[in-house]
């Protein structure tokens, strides 16, 4: 679509440039567009200033943090009963919420840490475990296949779930022990709510992120270090109190006004902003 509406002479706003994923071919793809776009919505000041390091026009660069937090205001969200009832879940225990993603720079697409990371989460039988569906990268059918059997060896306590939707995922993340995987979400819905996130791996490697992260690597030790470290208590109390890097919503309201006022003849025609004195 971007491509597109480049040869066509229509402008592009870009939400979200100027991060970082080094573990995913998703970076390079994020920073094409960036070149290709007009306005730009950064999801924080960082990302905004690396905008302006590409030669975006500071005019054009507007900080708003991340849209997908406005999704906390658009209703009330689940109480535990009321997700345990949904989800045919106990969660009178332990409660993981754990999404994982084909690692598109890896040799093996990530297909080897996700068999850690299921090993690891097998050594709590007593935990109730929501496993999301995997993206349409390269190889997601053998990870989605290994999800599959892993929910399938504990049907009452594991639950693999394509699509959560907005309401129920923001639940299962308010009310989850941890968030367990390598999806942006860990880094972006899963602080604001308050909820430690374990994240495995470089997929979302230069990302920002709060101090209720927990990066470890992709092996089955490091990962159950990680998972132990975000049950303590004292850890769990300090990632309560985290603040969020992206935000705690508010950005669609900021986009819409930005866009209302822009003047698409202004935007038709870019130029690169050196900044002077590099």
């Amino acid at each position: 679509m971007a491509t597109a509406s480049l040869m066509l002479g229509i402008p592009i706003a870009h939400v979200h440039g100027g991060e970082i994923t080094e573990g995913a071919v998703d970076d390079a793809i994020r920073h094409v567009v960036t070149k290709m776009a007009a306005l730009h919505f950064a999801a924080a000041e960082p990302y905004a200033r690396r905008l302006r390091q590409m030669g975006e026009d500071p005019a054009h660069v507007h900080m708003v943090g991340a849209p997908g937090l406005d999704n906390f205001t658009s209703g009330p969200l689940l109480s535990r009963d009321e997700l345990a009832r949904d989800l045919n879940l106990s969660l009178k225990g332990k409660f993981f919420v754990v999404t994982y993603h084909p690692v598109t720079l890896a040799a093996d697409l990530g297909h080897g840490a996700m068999t850690h990371l299921l090993d690891a989460l097998g050594a709590f039988p007593n935990a109730d475990i929501v496993l999301t569906g995997v993206n349409s990268d390269p190889g997601h059918a053998a990870i989605a296949r290994a999800m599959e059997t892993f929910a399938a060896e504990q049907p009452a306590r594991r639950k693999l779930v394509t699509s959560l939707g907005q309401r129920r995922y923001l639940s299962a993340v308010k009310h989850a022990d941890a968030v367990i995987g390598n999806s942006s979400s860990g880094l972006i819905e899963a602080p604001a709510l308050g909820t430690p996130t374990v994240n495995i791996g470089d997929r979302q490697k230069g990302r920002l992120r709060a101090a209720s992260v927990i990066d470890c690597g992709e092996n089955t030790l490091a990962i159950s270090a990680a998972i132990a470290k975000a049950l303590d208590p004292e850890f769990r109390a300090e990632a309560a109190k985290t603040e969020p890097p992206y935000g705690r919503g508010g950005a669609a309201a900021k986009i819409a006004a930005i866009l209302k006022s822009a003047d698409p003849a202004q935007l038709s025609r870019k130029r690169f902003h050196d900044i002077i004195g590099n």
